[in-house]
């Protein structure tokens, strides 16, 4: 039996899919650094009810309004943070982004040193401020969920800076 390893939070990163010009597919997804929080809060909804036979209530999870809550220090020449600070600083409505979240502690079936378990899924962008503290230039906002999780497979560049998402581990 081999012995329990803690899983550092620095295992489980972010990748964010930066629009195409012209509307075509996202292919490459570019490692979210300089974020200060990225949080997921699940947000169950739950059905609760009572029956007449038991004293407590019965809940079941029946859904998620998932969220990642972020935070991020601007940096010049970061195309994912200029592309949040763009939707946040131009009041852009409707915008919507791909995130793949990679565990680098999971490689999954295919046992590969580039591939790892990974979960797609669709949010929408909430902006919320901008301008805090007096060092760098701050914002902060949320994710909101726009479609199920997709799991899959990523395959992460040899710097660690991007990768690609497939539903299935390479053969």
């Amino acid at each position: 039996m081999s012995e329990a390893k803690l899983v550092r939070r620095s295992q489980r990163v972010a990748f964010y899919g930066i629009p195409v010009s012209g509307g075509g597919e996202i292919s490459t997804y570019n490692r979210m650094e300089h974020f200060t929080s990225l949080t997921e809060g699940k947000n169950p909804i739950t059905y609760e009810r009572q029956y007449v036979d038991k004293d407590s209530q019965d809940s079941d999870v029946t859904g998620y309004g998932t969220t990642l809550e972020y935070g991020f220090d601007h940096h010049s020449g970061d195309a994912v943070l200029a592309d949040l600070a763009k939707v946040q600083d131009d009041e852009l409505k409707g915008e919507t982004r791909d995130i793949v979240v990679v565990d680098f502690f999971d490689k999954g079936e295919s046992k590969k040193d580039d591939e790892y378990v990974a979960r797609k899924r669709t949010y929408s962008i909430l902006p919320d401020s901008s301008g805090d503290g007096t060092d760098a230039l701050q914002y902060s906002g949320s994710f909101s969920v726009k479609t199920d999780i997709v799991k899959g497979y990523a395959r992460v560049a040899a710097d660690g800076k991007t990768c690609t998402f497939s539903e299935t581990a390479t053969p």
